[in-house]
């Protein structure tokens, strides 16, 4: 059934349909707070809350876009609330969830895979997530979803609500803001070696 019919009979009285929507967007949803809060308990907390005002907010739901993109829009804009809040010192947003998979660094640096570049690679990555954790929201918003959550420039534009122009804009710009940051670091041995986007 497709969510929008789940919704019709929700909004119709059948409320014990709305546990069909947790279980099909949850590990989203989920997976979204946790990217912000790197807390196990607090992205519980963060989603239960998410789920509750969709619940409260349903009828104002319209068929404009897909029930998904609505659903992670408010998920994104609650966890902008709860940066604002909190800024925790502990977020390491750009932390990959499956160890297997190359994280963000990837785009700043290309080295060698022998153990001391491995060493420095691990040490300049921390950086990295120290400095994207002090960019401006609109880049950091950005970076988080389209690295961390794997949505793409089209998906983000359609959740914020901005044109898709302006999200590779934001992209680009967050990706140069780091690099400056990090060529600057003094301690490096020699510098890291940097790609341009593609």
């Amino acid at each position: 059934m497709r969510d929008e019919e789940l919704i019709e009979l929700i909004l119709n009285g059948k409320t014990e349909l709305f546990s069909e929507l947790i279980n099909r967007y949850q590990n989203k949803v989920y997976s979204t707070a946790y990217s912000y809060t790197r807390d196990y308990e607090e992205a519980k907390d963060l989603t239960q809350e998410i789920f509750i005002k969709i619940y409260n907010n349903l009828n104002s739901f319209q068929n404009k876009s897909q029930f998904s993109t609505y659903l992670y829009r408010v998920a994104v804009n609650r966890c902008i609330d709860w940066t604002r809040k909190k800024r925790p010192k502990t977020i390491s947003i750009l932390l990959c969830q499956d160890d297997e998979k190359a994280d963000i660094y990837d785009f700043v640096a290309d080295y060698e895979s022998n153990p001391e570049e491995i060493l420095l690679r691990q040490e300049n990555s921390d950086l990295i997530r120290q400095e994207v954790n002090k960019l401006p929201e609109v880049y950091s918003t950005v970076m988080i979803m389209y690295y961390l959550q794997d949505f793409s420039p089209q998906e983000i534009s359609d959740i914020l609500k901005v044109p898709r122009k302006t999200i590779d804009t934001r992209l680009f710009r967050a990706r140069n803001l780091i690099k400056k940051k990090l060529t600057r670091k003094p301690d490096f041995g020699g510098g890291i070696v940097v790609m341009q986007p593609s």
